[in-house]
């Protein structure tokens, strides 16, 4: 089980943000047919995507990282 967690978290990492230029450009520009796989997926990594970007501002209070 942690080596399908692990290679999750792996692929998310690496691969959203060209999943959602993939998915914009496909659907937009190239007219590609609907799925709806591709729109979970889409959607998945757009919340990955919104996580990082708000986690760069909003810190937990027991971190141990280097208060400014």
């Amino acid at each position: 089980m942690n080596k399908i967690y692990g290679s999750f978290i792996f692929f998310f990492y690496f691969v959203k943000y060209p999943i959602v230029i993939y998915l914009t450009v496909s659907y937009f520009y190239l007219n590609f047919p609907q799925n709806i796989v591709m729109h979970i997926l889409g959607v998945i990594s757009i919340i990955l995507i919104l996580k990082d970007w708000i986690s760069l501002y909003i810190k937990p209070k027991k971190s141990s990282g280097i208060n400014k």
